[in-house]
């Protein structure tokens, strides 16, 4: 791999770094710090120049932001590239990594790792060494050699020994893409301090069937929101574009300001179990969470363990191994888990699912503290009763639509209706407008 002076420091506070930066089997090159903070777009290409002793190079990127906490790979996706070569002749490659939306704090670097081996792919078995450097069409800076991503090369290092870059990454997908200073998306500025805020959503199937249709809400700091529906009528399709799993066919999802698209950084302050939380059995509750919150990269001073813990109330539970878990208690851990750190907004789907009545009922004080302090709830269910006594807001789902949203007394609990028959007439009535108690997302 590459010679002298390429290696990159590997002390890091996290795990998942030094495993991917294996000395002798790995190369960085690091950005310099931008001027100003910049939102980079698009799919970043990088120029390799590859010398290798082989007839064939097999390599692995991955784009990392660097952290005062040490280096952190958010959207965990490797670029992988076979090239055939002339041994001991240099080679170029254009390779093409992850793209997506990235933001760039002034101050900030963002590093290109590029690898011998990967843990999700199998490689040759042949020895070789290869030696890798940056290269680029066209020129950056007066004196700077600049790639397609925007990384340049300090003069001299055209020998290929210095692998550090600098430069504020751009980026591209088809076309040369840019990176712009951080201005509001449309409407942005309006909704920085809405958790979640979800306008004109919709996602449609290829038969033509739309699970969801033009869904507009929001949900404000301090409230436990339900997302209420009966099953099919499109609440955890909208979940999953929420969280940015799933993109829509039209329509803007933002939290706290910021566009979700996957692997957005304003996810970060999002929790949520997705499709469970799948614990290892022999495990205790305990050493689960902090097996999780150690493979996410993030300081372990962050993860507020003993807070999530508490609001979770799982006792003693949490020493015991998940294996001697009920059904209903393995979504006490699998909440906590969504918990861990105390973000912002905290994103559960059908969470009362195998419970039975009184951890259920044990649910609701624990949803109502979290929100406590201006963070945010949102809870899907069928059960018409427990949103009625959890939630303080309610979004009512029907056939992919919003019918009707807003508080519990906005709805007419308050006027002598239970939430069973306010819900009952308003998808009644949803087909032909006639519904009582309409209210718009605000």
């Amino acid at each position: 791999m590459p010679g002298p002076g390429s290696l990159d420091s590997l002390s890091s506070s996290l795990s998942t770094y030094p495993l991917a930066a294996l000395p002798g089997q790995s190369a960085a090159f690091d950005t310099e710090p931008p001027d100003q903070s910049l939102t980079v777009v698009g799919q970043p290409r990088i120029d390799l120049e590859i010398t290798s002793t082989g007839p064939s190079s097999t390599l692995f990127l991955s784009l990392w932001e660097v952290e005062s906490s040490g280096p952190v790979l958010p959207r965990r996706l490797v670029a992988p590239v076979r090239v055939d070569v002339t041994p001991g002749q240099p080679t170029t490659v254009a390779v093409d990594l992850p793209g997506g939306t990235r933001q760039m704090p002034t101050g900030s670097t963002r590093r290109v790792l590029v690898t011998a081996t990967d843990a999700a792919y199998s490689g040759p078995d042949e020895v070789r060494a290869d030696r890798v450097r940056v290269t680029g069409p066209g020129l950056g800076r007066p004196g700077r050699h600049r790639c397609h991503s925007g990384l340049e090369q300090p003069p001299g290092s055209r020998d290929g020994r210095d692998s550090r870059c600098a430069g504020p990454p751009a980026a591209r997908a088809r076309s040369p893409g840019s990176a712009v200073p951080p201005g509001p998306a449309p409407g942005a500025r309006r909704l920085v301090d809405v958790p979640p805020a979800i306008e004109g959503l919709v996602k449609a199937y290829p038969d033509g069937h739309r699970a969801v249709d033009d869904v507009s809400w929001r949900a404000e700091s301090g409230q436990v929101v339900g997302l209420l529906g009966p099953n099919g009528a499109g609440k955890t399709t909208t979940l999953r574009m929420v969280m940015g799993l799933i993109r829509p066919d039209a329509g803007t999802v933002h939290v706290l300001g910021q566009p979700v698209t996957a692997g957005a950084p304003v996810l970060r302050r999002v929790g949520a179990p997705v499709e469970g939380p799948g614990f290892l059995p022999h495990l205790s509750g305990r050493a689960n969470l902090v097996s999780y919150w150690a493979a996410t990269g993030n300081p372990a001073g962050e993860a507020r363990m003993d807070e999530a813990l508490e609001i979770a109330a799982l006792g003693d539970a949490i020493d015991r191994p998940v294996k001697a878990y009920s059904r209903g208690m393995r979504q006490r851990p699998g909440i906590a888990q969504a918990m861990l750190g105390m973000p912002e907004v905290l994103i559960l789907d059908e969470p009362t699912n195998g419970l039975d009545p009184p951890q259920i009922a044990a649910m609701r004080p624990m949803l109502a503290r979290y929100a406590e302090g201006g963070r945010t709830v949102v809870v899907s269910s069928h059960l018409l009763a427990e949103v009625e006594m959890t939630c303080s807001h309610v979004v009512v789902m029907h056939a992919g639509r919003v019918p009707a949203a807003g508080s519990v007394d906005e709805l007419g609990v308050a006027e002598g209706r239970n939430l069973e028959s306010v819900f009952l007439s308003t998808i009644a009535g949803a087909g032909d407008g006639s519904h009582l108690n309409r209210v718009r997302p605000r």
